[in-house]
């Protein structure tokens, strides 16, 4: 009995011993690993958010820590950001931030940039996340019924008044969805009737691909950098809901370019490093 153990104890050393070895050498078994690490990260900064934010529940001011776990959190994945025109984020008023949709690590971005007072829209589904999704919750988040027009539609001009009454910012990926194939899905027009509603200011908020360190196809993800550039207020003062078509491409036209230059920028970065 001493001496099977004894074998397992050596077969566990020797997995432990080849396990750093396999990740620096597999690219997917890399991948994978830090999702892994990622997801419990996460889950982790929703525990602890979830208990904080029990003492005033649904208030903005508690994605205040996480916003201060998740930008340490960011120095294990060796991933660093550049912000351009974070003083135009800087506004003591309501308005609507739109943003490119790439992957789940978009959270990095978010928290480094997250103004006072500012709410997140999100797919109801993410409300069942355990900790994660009941720290959203607490936090304020307005969560939308995708598959329920009548309640999207509800859901959006209840949070016009909540805008209008209280100065809330609100962070909504136009996209709907995550694209990891680079460019621009075309913009649903939620955040837009939002911001005519309320006729508050739009601030586009651009996220540069992160081609150079991480790819769901060819499942790599290592260190890198990237850029999140903050363009100026755009003013819905005066437009009407027929106004929001052009305006929805007026915008995604300007990030797109934006995201072109300033992915052009780091990927041509990376190669004089090199």
């Amino acid at each position: 009995m001493l001496i099977g153990l004894d074998w397992l104890q050596w077969a566990v050393i020797a997995c432990l011993l080849t396990l750093p070895i396999i990740y620096e050498l597999n690219n997917t078994f890399k991948y994978y690993a830090k999702f892994i690490l990622y997801y419990i990260l996460v889950m982790l900064v929703g525990i602890v958010v979830m208990f904080y934010s029990l003492l005033r529940p649904r208030r903005p001011e508690n994605a205040r820590l996480a916003n201060w776990l998740v930008n340490h959190m960011r120095c294990l994945f060796g991933l660093s950001i550049e912000v351009r025109g974070r003083e135009n984020l800087k506004y003591d008023e309501a308005y609507i931030i739109v943003c490119n949709h790439q992957s789940s690590l978009d959270f990095f971005a978010m928290m480094e940039i997250w103004p006072e007072r500012c709410v997140p829209f999100a797919k109801k589904e993410l409300m069942y996340l355990g900790p994660f999704g009941l720290a959203l919750y607490l936090v304020g988040t307005v969560f939308i019924d995708r598959g329920n027009r009548d309640k999207a539609v509800d859901a959006i001009q209840k949070t016009s008044d909540e805008i209008r009454n209280n100065k809330v910012k609100v962070f909504i990926f136009p996209e709907g969805t995550r694209n990891h194939e680079g460019a621009m899905l075309p913009f649903k027009k939620g955040a837009f009737h939002l911001s005519v509603n309320a006729q508050v200011p739009i601030v586009p908020v651009v996220i540069s691909s992160y081609t150079d360190f991480y790819s769901k196809r060819e499942k790599k993800f290592g260190t890198g950098k990237f850029i999140v550039t903050c363009l100026p207020k755009l003013s819905t003062k005066g437009l009407t809901e027929e106004d929001v078509p052009k305006l929805a491409d007026y915008i995604r036209k300007q990030m797109l370019d934006c995201f072109n230059q300033t992915s052009l920028e780091t990927t041509q970065s990376k190669l004089a490093n090199h």
